[in-house]
């Protein structure tokens, strides 16, 4: 058997990891546990994680400020490992509280399957165990109930298996030339030519795929000239390609790949991306009201005036917060909750994207993503005011008067300050928006410069510097960094001065994904029904405007 596959679900990681110096009693008492939930499992249903936890140790956590839900498809190979590796600390003998131990090669043959199929089976539920047998021979291998268990509840999957037959020379010559038939009228990769191969002659796809690798290796004239599967390397190569506005076509060819490879590695790199974030959430009662995503996403609030303004200039920052209105407590309870019900949509449907996702979940997605980063961009402006009243209130001498860097240097700080306050205020708490972001300026402040004598410290830590003329004071891309995912969702600032300049139908598509108009951004479904392009011509256009926007990107800063 292969080493143990490692964890893809972080918390049961996190659970073995907890039970490394156990005793021994624990230890089985979880495995046995863990084991009969891999049985109970629906690979279809989504479980809590407060759930899973406590079907195995019996203590239930509290996940109230940041509910998860895991797929039994993901979950159950790595309770399947957790098993396995809880077994290797026991010494669980081949009759262990009366169950009968049985090999590898025992099992393969009860189930009339080769051994591969069996180690394959892990994944499918098959539970295996650290066993220590008569002869002082320690090894993996599997008890006669749950081998049982597992075949009654993959009978078809089985049956199906149990009457494999070679492929014999002849068959063989006929699969090979419908392969090269079907290479040179439609240009399918191996693998695409294995999958309809394998439909077409009802013949498992990894059977077709190894045959037609093996008539490569030794053909003078082999079928498929690609490279075979795309590498880490080439998927990032072709994601970034696509990102710049490349056309999938033009990045198979040069990859060498077909365009729909290229396609699902593009879709995969998003998924891997999205994965990444996972965004937490404070999770209202409101949340679970009927018709909730309706009522708290259609508020006028949530919809507008999304459009933060300039945020690349310090000094006009601070002038603008002078003469900022005070905070509307129903405004920001409204955004609060349009905020937090977007990440919890979002990671939910994270949670439930497959092995290959398809572009139209991933655009959702990606979108709840964007229009959540207008409306914490909104709800930073209306914490802004009271951060840069703290800071004054904590300077020996007006903001404004010192050196550029050292304003800047703040201002930064004081966004990233009240990116975290967005994050963690809860309004069901009776939390607002400007106490707390004062509250946790002073903090911050009071923490980077420690004093025992007040003000005059922070007068000497000021560096001696010439102070900044009537000049701008760059900040950069403050607003990037608000949200993890601007990084590769959101229109780069360098880009959006552009939007202005470009064509019809570049010019509102650009607009409507990014809402640049202030308005929530849009899908690429929504954004076809509301113009006269499809979902496929929209992505087209929109990749055409962002090589046009980077075009004129280049040509700004070129002398």
């Amino acid at each position: 058997m292969p080493k143990a596959a490692r964890f893809k679900v972080a918390a049961i990681e996190d659970l073995l990891r907890q039970l490394e110096y156990a005793p021994p009693e624990t230890r089985q008492r979880h495995m046995d546990a863990a084991e009969t939930l891999i049985g109970d499992l629906d690979p279809t249903q989504n479980y809590p994680l407060d759930f899973i936890i406590f079907r195995i140790t019996g203590y239930r956590p509290d996940t109230r400020d940041e509910p998860v839900t895991l797929v039994g498809q993901a979950l159950r190979p790595d309770l399947v490992t957790l098993v396995q590796v809880l077994s290797d600390g026991l010494t669980l003998t081949a009759d262990h509280e009366g169950r009968n131990a049985i090999t590898l090669e025992q099992v393969a043959a009860r189930l009339n399957v080769s051994t591969k199929s069996v180690q394959r089976y892990r994944k499918l539920g098959l539970v295996s165990h650290h066993v220590s047998f008569a002869d002082g021979a320690r090894k993996l291998a599997f008890f006669e109930d749950a081998v049982d268990r597992f075949a009654q509840g993959q009978q078809s999957r089985l049956a199906k298996a149990g009457t494999f037959t070679r492929v014999n020379g002849e068959a063989e010559t006929v699969i090979i030339n419908e392969a090269r038939q079907l290479r040179n009228a439609e240009h399918l990769t191996l693998n695409e030519a294995a999958l309809r191969l394998a439909s077409t002659h009802a013949r498992a796809h990894e059977t077709i795929r190894q045959m037609l690798r093996r008539h490569d290796r030794k053909a003078r004239e082999p079928i498929f000239t690609d490279r075979g599967p795309m590498t880490p390397r080439e998927t990032r190569l072709a994601y970034r390609a696509w990102q710049r506005g490349i056309d999938p076509a033009d990045i198979a060819r040069r990859l060498r790949k077909s365009k729909p490879t290229i396609h699902r590695a593009i879709n995969r790199r998003r998924s891997d991306l999205l994965q990444g974030v996972a965004p937490d959430h404070v999770a209202l009662p409101t949340f679970y009201l009927p018709d909730a995503a309706s009522v708290i996403l259609a508020s006028p609030m949530v919809t507008r005036d999304l459009d933060p303004g300039e945020w690349r200039d310090a000094k006009l920052l601070i002038e603008r917060a002078r003469l900022a209105e005070p905070v509307d407590e129903d405004a920001e309870a409204a955004l609060l909750a349009a905020y937090n019900l977007l990440k919890h949509r979002a990671a939910e449907a994270i949670g439930a994207l497959g092995a290959w996702p398809g572009s139209e979940a991933l655009d959702e997605i990606e979108t709840d993503l964007r229009w959540a980063s207008r409306l914490k961009a909104k709800l930073a402006w209306l914490a802004f005011p009271s951060a840069i009243r703290s800071i004054g209130q904590n300077l020996p001498r007006p903001l404004l008067e010192l050196p550029s860097d050292q304003i800047a240097a703040l201002i930064i700080r004081a966004i990233g300050v009240i990116s975290d306050v967005i994050e963690s205020i809860d309004p069901g708490r009776g939390q607002r928006l400007e106490r707390l972001t004062s509250f946790t300026t002073d903090r911050e402040l009071a923490r980077i410069q420690p004093s025992s004598t007040g003000r005059q410290s922070a007068v000497r830590k000021i560096k001696a510097a010439a102070k900044h003329s009537g000049a701008a004071i760059p900040l950069g891309d403050a607003m990037r960094r608000l949200c993890r995912w601007n990084e590769w969702l959101g229109l780069r600032s360098d880009l959006q001065v552009h939007v202005a300049s470009l064509e019809e139908p570049m010019r509102e598509v650009i607009t409507r994904r990014f809402g640049l108009d202030g308005t929530r951004p849009q899908t690429s479904e929504m954004i076809a029904a509301a113009t006269a392009l499809t979902p496929i011509r929209v992505v087209r256009v929109e990749h055409r405007g962002i090589r046009e926007l980077r075009r004129l990107a280049r040509s700004a800063i070129t002398p």
